[in-house]
């Protein structure tokens, strides 16, 4: 099933209930339930770690449903490089009643373990996914895993409302959108329609009490390097009208936010209270709204002058991007900002449906430049029918560049998204296995496109980050934008990435 082809339910009274309501609502017959929350962990090479946003908003929503008569406990088996049989003593000290998981695709064989960890220990467990892996896959999830229920798309309503009925000892029922799960008679109920998200700033803020701040700031981040004391990530926004073909459209093609004042409010939040001065921004596409991107920056600059950090590791359209943005931004205090080429072929940006201005993203990133920041390009290289040629223009495109990182990707066709079905006509038996096998590895020096072309892409990656990183004036602008133990940290991970072969990310 094609996303294009899912409808997207505008919630009922049922799901987006008037505050008042939820506040004067019997909880009387709520019995307290016991829910874990987990991030997968899948052994990569140069990962990076980072507060669990999607797992810290879910829980603020649990919380917010039951008005305090829930445990509810997260754990980030990712940062504890926890695999599924480590979780057996909590799941006996804590015995919950629900196990739920926020996957992407490469964790997929990991939540399974998990499942079937939980299983074992008590067959009555429920357990759960959400996140990009589900979106598509709810059928399949059923039918091949332990899980019992799956979330395609925002689960911020329905996941606590199907809890509260099982809290009330009734049936989750089949008319929350998005919810599919298995039945009692053994049939699988699977969700033709998804909730949608229209107000974000109805959403509570996430579950920050529960974060350990300053143990993910010692390892690497999104941003790659650190300026502040303490940092957070934050989504501003969620969607991104673009249509590009391999993206998991787990928001849908809709953008929605929070308003200026929501954002500015929980950044005060985290500044204040728990001494956060670096926000990474990890929206799908933070500046698609100028006046918004405006007022947020211009909000914070003139509130906290030279007193906050901002790094962009995800979500800047670069043809996008003018120079009064660039202003404010920095303002604010950005010092790190990535813009999404993928590819400077115009052939290959038509196919994917990206259509991005290479010129205008080229322009965006002398502007940055220009302002003395850490700026970063992200390239995919292997896309279904992309030449030698084609290949050696986007690494040339880099080496020539004023960019301080490049990160060179391998594309890995997803099932559920339409670059899949372009891969499957190229190669219908590796591409089936590459999903089963690589399933996100960006980084796999195997990839997609060396089994199907048998080119060398591996070889030829490596080849073009010894090339980038080992110019004289990228070491100097490293050396002088990096303090000495994120330098040493990022000096890590790049000899992770050129020298270990296989690797997920």
């Amino acid at each position: 099933m094609n996303l294009s082809h899912t409808e997207v339910f505008t919630p009922t009274s049922l799901i987006a209930r008037d505050s008042d309501a939820a506040v004067n609502e019997d909880m009387e017959d709520v019995r307290k339930i016991k829910i874990l929350l987990v991030k997968p962990y899948q052994k990569v090479t140069a990962g990076v770690q980072s507060p669990q946003l999607g797992i810290l908003t879910l829980t603020s929503c649990i919380r917010d449903r039951f008005r305090g008569n829930v445990d509810v406990r997260i754990l980030d088996m990712k940062l504890e490089q926890m695999e599924a049989e480590g979780l057996i003593p909590l799941l006996k000290t804590f015995n919950p009643d629900v196990i739920g998981m926020s996957a992407l695709n490469f964790e997929a064989q990991a939540s399974y373990r998990i499942a079937d960890t939980a299983k074992k220990h008590n067959p009555d467990i429920i357990t759960v996914i959400g996140g990009p892996y589900a979106l598509n896959a709810s059928e399949k999830i059923l039918q091949e895993s332990n899980i019992d229920w799956v979330f395609e798309g925002p689960a911020d309503n329905t996941f606590p409302e199907a809890l509260m009925r099982i809290a009330r000892s009734a049936d989750p029922g089949t008319d929350l959108p998005g919810f599919s799960r298995k039945m009692a008679d053994g049939s699988l109920y699977i969700s033709k329609v998804r909730d949608f998200i229209k107000d974000m700033d109805t959403l509570p803020m996430p579950a920050w009490d529960l974060v350990d701040f300053d143990r993910y700031a010692k390892h690497p981040n999104h941003a790659a390097n650190l300026k502040g004391k303490r940092y957070a990530p934050m989504f501003t926004s969620r969607g991104c009208p673009y249509l590009c073909s391999y993206c998991h459209d787990i928001f849908t093609k809709k953008f929605v936010y929070h308003s200026p004042e929501r954002v500015v409010a929980e950044i005060e939040l985290l500044y204040t209270k728990y001494g956060v001065d670096e926000f990474h921004i990890e929206d799908d596409i933070f500046n698609l709204h100028k006046p918004r991107v405006q007022a947020i920056m211009g909000e914070v600059a003139r509130r906290w002058p030279g007193k906050m950090k901002f790094a962009f590791p995800n979500g800047l359209r670069g043809d996008i991007l003018d120079q009064e943005t660039v202003d404010v931004m920095c303002e604010a205090g950005t010092y790190a900002a990535t813009i999404a080429m993928e590819t400077v072929t115009p052939r290959l940006q038509d196919m994917v449906e990206k259509y991005l201005d290479i010129d205008k993203a080229s322009n965006a990133i002398k502007m940055f430049t220009d302002k003395g920041l850490q700026v970063t390009a992200a390239f995919m290289l292997g896309f279904p029918t992309e030449t030698r040629q084609e290949i050696k223009a986007t690494i040339d495109f880099a080496l020539k560049s004023n960019l301080t990182l490049a990160y060179f990707f391998t594309v890995i066709p997803q099932p559920g998204t339409p670059l899949f079905d372009l891969a499957l006509k190229e190669n219908e038996q590796i591409t089936r296995d590459a999903a089963k096998v690589d399933s996100g590895s960006l980084r796999c020096f195997t990839s997609w496109y060396e089994r199907v072309y048998n080119y060398p892409l591996g070889n030829v990656i490596r080849w073009a980050n010894i090339r980038f990183y080992f110019h004289p004036k990228r070491i100097f602008r490293i050396m002088r934008l990096w303090k000495p133990r994120e330098l040493w940290t990022t000096f890590k991970v790049f000899l992770q990435i050129l020298f270990n072969g296989p690797a997920s990310a």
